[in-house]
This record gives C-alpha cells, sequence and structure tokens, in this order.
C-alpha cells in the first residue's frame, strides 16, 4: 500500500473513531458532567494509556526538541481545551448533528491555510470534492426540512470548532514532519491534559463519579477510542498525505455519526440523508483519484 493510500485510510480510520463520541458525551452529560469535565476525563486516561505504550514499546518517543515543544504546547491547548470545550458544548446545546454540520466547515478553513502556510495547491477535484463534503454533510445530519433553529451561542461554538479543528490539522501536519507520530501524539494529549486541570472541578467530579462508577468506565472506552487510537490515526496519517486532502478524508466522521443514529438510536433515514452519504464518499473518492493522477505525475 502507497503512502497516499496507507494515509487516506488512516484518517478515514481517525474519523470514524470520532464519529461514535456523541454516544459517550451524552451518556456523561446525563451523568451531571460538563463540557470540560468529559474533556478533562477523557485526556486523563489518553494520557496514561499512551505512556504505557510508550513506556514498553518506544521510550525514545519521549525525547522531543524543545523548539517543537512549544509547537506542541499550542496543539495542546487548541486540541484538548479549545476544540473539546467548543465542540461539546455545541453537541450539549443542540443537537450532535448540527454541531457535525458546522465542525465541517473545516475543510474550508485547513484547504485556505494550507494553500497559505504549505503551498498546497487548490486544485479543481480538491476544489469540487469539498463542495461535495460541505453540501454532503450538511444533508447526512438532516439539519435540513427539519425547521430546527440552535441556540445562537452553539452556532457560534460550532463555527469555532470547525476553526480549531483546522487550525489543530495544520498544526499537527507541521509537527509530524519533523516528529515521529507517536511522540506528536502523546505530548499533543499530555498537555491537553495540563491545560484542562483548571477547569475540571476536581471535587464536583470525584463526587459524581464515587456515586455512579459507570462514568469512568465510560470515559476509559472514550478515551480509547476517541482520544488515543483517533489521535494516533490522525498523526500518522497526516505524515503520509497533504491536510487539505485529510480534512476530506476525515470527512468520513459525519457519515459514521449518522450511521451510528440510524442504526443505534433509530434516526429517521431518508433521501437526503442517503445523498449525503453519497456525496461525501464521492468526494472521498475524487481526492483518490487525485492522489493517483499525482502519482502517475511523479513516474
Amino acid at each position: 500500500m502507497d503512502n497516499n493510500r496507507k494515509g487516506a485510510l488512516l484518517i478515514i480510520l481517525a474519523g470514524t473513531c470520532w464519529g461514535v463520541i456523541s454516544i459517550f458525551i451524552n451518556y456523561l452529560s446525563a451523568a451531571g458532567l460538563g463540557e470540560m469535565q468529559i474533556s478533562f476525563l477523557r485526556q486523563l486516561f489518553a494520557v496514561l494509556v499512551f505512556a504505557v505504550i510508550l513506556l514498553i514499546r518506544n521510550r525514545p518517543g519521549f525525547r522531543i526538541g524543545a523548539r517543537d515543544l512549544g509547537l506542541l504546547m499550542l496543539v495542546g491547548f487548541i486540541n484538548g481545551v479549545l476544540f473539546n470545550f467548543l465542540y461539546f458544548y455545541t453537541i450539549i446545546h443542540s443537537r450532535a448533528s448540527i454541531a457535525v454540520v458546522l465542525l465541517y466547515t473545516s475543510p474550508v478553513f485547513v484547504i485556505i491555510l494550507a494553500r497559505i502556510i504549505f503551498k498546497e495547491k487548490i486544485t479543481k477535484l480538491k476544489f469540487i470534492a469539498l463542495v461535495l463534503t460541505v453540501i454532503g454533510c450538511v444533508f447526512v445530519t438532516g439539519v435540513i426540512g427539519e425547521g430546527y433553529m440552535p441556540p445562537p451561542a452553539a452556532i457560534l461554538t460550532g463555527v469555532l470548532t470547525g476553526l480549531a479543528y483546522s487550525l489543530n490539522n495544520i498544526l499537527t501536519s507541521a509537527a509530524v514532519k519533523k516528529n515521529d507520530p507517536q511522540t506528536v501524539t502523546f505530548y499533543t494529549l499530555f498537555f491537553s491534559f495540563l491545560f484542562l486541570i483548571p477547569f475540571s472541578g476536581w471535587s464536583s467530579l470525584t463526587s459524581l463519579c464515587r456515586a455512579n462508577p459507570m462514568i469512568l468506565a465510560v470515559a476509559f472506552i472514550m478515551c480509547i477510542v476517541t482520544a488515543v487510537l483517533a489521535q494516533y490515526f490522525f498523526s500518522v496519517g497526516l505524515g503520509l498525505i497533504e491536510s487539505g486532502k485529510a480534512a476530506i478524508y476525515g470527512a468520513a466522521e459525519p457519515v459514521v455519526g449518522s450511521l451510528v443514529g440510524i442504526l443505534i438510536f433509530r434516526e429517521e433515514s431518508n433521501f437526503m440523508k442517503i445523498a449525503g452519504i453519497i456525496m461525501v464518499i464521492a468526494a472521498i473518492l475524487l481526492i483518490g483519484k487525485s492522489d493517483a493522477a499525482e502519482g502517475e505525475d511523479m513516474r
């Protein structure tokens, strides 16, 4: 498998892991946890798990240069505090589908920023794929036609989630070009955890966990799926493909989220959702075609 295909598969796997996050968030929110407490537990378990992995399999992965440490501190703040707060707030105060739609304004930001910072080309295929992704995500989530209007604050946090995600994408892409993806993953999670400590509400959090031990079990599973695996797949994938293409491959997330809703929560399935899924898949195939064409040019 060449790097483009491997990178695409890894980003799609990351999107799949992120696509099921609303299951955990809704449970933990119903159990009484706030947005930052959910984020804190997720990052706490993720740091512990990934530290054990590095200790066993890759101890040199703890080494990082001073300059890159500053970059990963910034990534950790954006990933752990800014993105998680904005995304979880949008999910809790509107709908998971609304949050995903607004999150997927991010490919627009990513492709523009990648053009400015990394000089990545905005090809016709990439532009068409971007348009299909955005429209497809709107269709997939069923926002159109339901007459639901989320609170203005949730709309604002949702759009800002897209911007935060794009910044995380760009900065992570820069970090993995110079460091082992496992190193990038660990320090991203570590700094995310450190920045979340002041917002954890430790006293009330421990009381809730004592009263309902299932909180810790659900948070641990969420950490494995949506933090450790997702962040690792994402970091490795970004080291193999352009960040602009990665943003489109990551659109697997709303498709998975929609399928979870249909298959697990028995949400309504209609023509628009199916059309949206087809659009997102078409966008991914277009980017794959673009990769193949570039590969031919390189030969």
